[in-house]
């Protein structure tokens, strides 16, 4: 474990403990704690767990991974629901930037690169992903055929890149070097290139309502829990101007509710999640009113979207 003595994002030294939580998706009860900065508000998990240690925490409880598979005879509807998701992903793109078939969209922290498959599919132009493991992938070599797929860290990109577009769908709140990562991509990008960072918002109904089981938490995988504020600091000290920040995201806030739920309701991640799918949907239905103001308020999810200062 390792102990900051400085906030990551504007180095105060004013730094003390919010909140303490179990490890979430985890097969046991190890208890972690998350500082917060005085000064910025940024709340950061503190000690961390060392990198080389990390991956003991994606295994089999770990839903994202196992994806659609995991809810046995509903594979098919849940396939389904992703598809969606990449489409709006792909659709954002579209709104942002213009995008032609010299376009290079990056993807940072791909996992299972459906986004980029829908990208090369969609739009017709050049993609490039990257992880810290090909998990996401290297069992589906011909599905994702054509995608320039490598398992590597930011630092490793070439300087002279220069992508159109870098989406991080749920990757910076993992970052555990966010100020330096941000700056190189910043330094090997275009003038007009724009980032698109989805995460959860810290500053959100979901986390007040659910608190230490709030699912925004991941401990430990989360380091970073961002609110606008901060995450617009963040972005200028590393060379970025924020164009516009979203009160909510590609992703269904409902998905945070529910694992928020779970995690409180203790449930067994590695189980087949058969058995939970209609509750899902009959909870997700209610959900629905909420939903349609989290243009006014955000339920958990934030979207940001900058371009190099």
């Amino acid at each position: 474990m390792h102990q900051l003595h400085n906030c990551p994002i504007c180095n105060s030294t004013s730094i003390g403990s919010f909140i303490k939580t179990t490890a979430q998706m985890h097969s046991n009860e190890e208890m972690f704690n998350f500082d917060q900065c005085a000064d910025c508000q940024l709340v950061f998990l503190n000690p961390r767990v060392d990198l080389e240690e990390l991956k003991n925490y994606y295994t089999s409880h770990y839903l994202p991974y196992r994806g659609s598979e995991a809810w046995g005879k509903f594979e098919k509807l849940v396939g389904g629901s992703q598809r969606k998701l990449d489409s709006k992903r792909v659709k954002l793109v579209k709104e942002t930037q213009i995008i032609t078939a010299e376009s290079l969209i990056l993807d940072v922290g791909c996992g299972k690169p459906s986004f980029l498959k829908a990208c090369q599919q969609k739009l017709n132009c050049r993609t490039m992903g990257i992880d810290f493991s090909d998990e996401g992938w290297k069992d589906q070599p011909t599905g994702f055929e054509g995608l320039d797929l490598q398992v590597a860290e930011i630092k490793d990109l070439p300087g002279n890149l220069q992508p159109d577009v870098i989406t991080m769908w749920h990757y910076l709140e993992h970052d555990y070097t966010p100020l330096e990562n941000l700056s190189y991509l910043r330094t090997i990008s275009k003038p007009a290139t724009k980032i698109i960072i989805e995460i959860p918002n810290f500053d959100s109904t979901s986390r007040k309502k659910y608190g230490e089981n709030w699912a925004g938490w991941h401990t430990p995988r989360h380091i970073s829990l961002f609110s606008p504020n901060n995450i617009e600091l963040l972005l200028n000290k590393s060379g970025w101007k924020v164009s516009k920040v979203l009160t909510y995201g590609t992703m269904n806030p409902y998905l945070l509710y529910w694992m928020s739920a779970m995690e409180q309701k203790g449930i067994q991640w590695d189980k087949n999640m058969e058995d939970e799918f209609l509750g899902f949907i009959v909870e997700m239905v209610k959900f629905l009113p909420k939903k349609w103001k989290e243009k006014k308020s955000s339920l958990g999810i934030m979207t940001v979207i900058a371009t190099p200062l």
